[in-house]
């Protein structure tokens, strides 16, 4: 924490918009507020939906500009990409930026936004050895076998025997 206080009783706006005057009044402020997450409906890729979000934030008042420090935890439910379940992902990144003394407010929630946009997994597994789904029948080989006869991998099968 900075040298300016933590006010419990600061009315964090769910926009996440602060007045620079007020910051400035205040020498600073340090505040956490739980997000709701209609905010983020639209951040991650569908059926992936962000769950719960919360934002600490850290703002230093400085000569000509205003540090931001944030750090956006919370909880997300994402898709396996083999076995297209649904499971529930927490996250934690943190972020830092410099806002002008000079402009009237300073929106915090776009910085949130792209933050949040960056944690999203490119390829998410419900467990690091997810046997996926059966490419012939889609059973949850994770469940049970399913008995069929693999497939042959390699694409230059159709060649064996072709050429003598």
């Amino acid at each position: 924490m900075t040298e300016h206080s933590f006010y419990r009783d600061y009315d964090v706006p769910q926009d996440l918009q602060f007045k620079t005057a007020d910051i400035i009044r205040m020498g600073g402020l340090d505040c956490s507020a739980q997000i709701s997450p209609k905010y983020f409906a639209d951040v991650l890729e569908a059926p992936n939906k962000i769950t719960k979000v919360t934002v600490e934030l850290s703002f230093s008042v400085a000569t000509n500009e205003i540090l931001v420090r944030g750090k956006v935890t919370g909880l997300r439910q994402v898709q396996c990409a083999r076995c297209l379940k649904m499971a529930e992902q927490n996250f934690a990144e943190e972020f830092l930026e410099t806002y002008s003394n000079k402009s009237e407010i300073i929106d915090i929630m776009l910085l949130v936004r792209q933050t949040l946009a960056l944690t999203d997994d490119i390829r998410f597994l419900c467990k690091p050895d997810c046997k996926g789904l059966c490419p012939q029948c889609g059973q949850d080989l994770n469940v049970a076998p399913c008995g069929c006869k693999p497939a042959n991998l390699s694409p230059f099968a159709v060649l064996k025997g072709k050429f003598k």
